[in-house]
């Protein structure tokens, strides 16, 4: 009986924004004084149905995030992702979806792809490459809130100055449980994992 107690409470604690904000993994010490000169965007996955690709919902909702900073500030858009399994010739990239919808919805954005990435260390250590031929060390970067500390810290490791950007899912009533908040916890234990992971292999 009391498990079953305990076990309630741990479920309805994960229903609760405030509970959830709690578990997000620290961001990484703001660096101040960065001037960016691009935006980056990761990619969140691709899907396919019917022989079709097309990004994910979380990566549209990055990308529209992105393209919205790269238009208001005037500044290239930098999108970075692959595949993390082998791809046929014929398969888009993620960096090619996301290209296709910036040139469809604001075709005035000049967009830089990093297509060969298959994780986000890769993604920094690719994308920094191609914006050092860009002359560019100062960007925002685009993620999801859960995403972003293990982002930032392996763009920090290749020497860009980044700015954390991300796009609010947590409900603002932070004591009312809501079914966003607990669909975000896999999410946060897979990132707390990722850290650890990422610590001991690249960091």
């Amino acid at each position: 009986m009391a498990l079953t107690w305990l076990a309630l409470m741990v479920l309805v604690g994960a229903t609760l924004p405030a509970i959830v904000r709690g578990l997000l993994p620290p961001l990484p010490r703001r660096i101040t004084g960065v001037t960016p000169q691009a935006v980056v965007v990761l990619g969140a996955g691709r899907r396919q149905h019917d022989g079709q690709f097309s990004l994910t919902t979380r990566g549209l909702g990055r990308l529209q995030l992105a393209a919205r900073l790269a238009h208001e500030h005037g500044l290239p858009l930098v999108v970075s992702g692959g595949q993390k399994t082998s791809m046929a010739v014929d398969e888009p990239s993620e960096s090619a979806l996301m290209a296709d919808q910036v040139r469809r919805h604001w075709p005035h954005l000049q967009v830089l792809q990093e297509n060969e990435s298959r994780n986000t260390w890769e993604n920094a250590v690719n994308t920094a490459a191609l914006l050092a031929e860009q002359r560019i060390d100062e960007v925002m970067l685009v993620s999801d809130r859960a995403h972003l500390p293990r982002a930032l810290l392996c763009f920090q490791s290749q020497g860009v100055l980044a700015q954390a950007v991300w796009q609010k899912r947590l409900p603002r009533h932070a004591w009312r449980p809501s079914a966003g908040a607990l669909t975000m916890v896999p999410e946060i234990w897979y990132e707390w994992l990722a850290l650890v992971w990422y610590h001991l292999r690249y960091l």
